[in-house]
């Protein structure tokens, strides 16, 4: 499929390149909508994306998330970025949740010896380490 549009319908359609249309674009972002022909359901881009739900652009939110990943506060980056407490706090929380579901579908069959769980938890110490000093 061309790149930019879904493969799939999110009802589980069995689809092929065909049976995914553009529909339009909305909102501030021209985010854009996408229709199943199979079962017309229209869904965005953004559905399982870290950006569902928010108007944001999503340059700012990657901005957002970097600076907290940076150490910045919630409040220090609602004001660095113009935005709410609420808002910088509802980006974080979706994102923690998109990253544990993505974490959960990689690791779901990853298979680790107790030893090998030891030599990365000493890794993680070192490193922790290093940087205090």
């Amino acid at each position: 499929m061309e790149k930019g549009i879904p493969n799939k319908c999110p009802k589980g359609c069995k689809v092929s390149k065909e049976d995914i249309k553009y529909v339009r674009s909305y909102g501030p972002n021209q985010t854009a909508l996408y229709r199943c022909r199979k079962c017309n359901y229209q869904f965005s881009i953004r559905r399982e994306s870290i950006f569902k739900g928010f108007h944001t652009e999503e340059k700012t939110i990657y901005r957002i998330l970097k600076a907290l990943c940076e150490g910045n506060g919630i409040r220090g980056t609602a004001r660095i970025f113009d935005t709410t407490n609420d808002t910088v706090m509802k980006i974080l929380e979706h994102a923690g949740k998109h990253c544990k579901k993505i974490s959960e579908l990689l690791i779901n069959d990853y298979h680790l010896e107790e030893c090998q769980i030891d030599e990365l938890w000493a890794f993680v110490k070192k490193r922790k380490q290093n940087y205090q000093h």
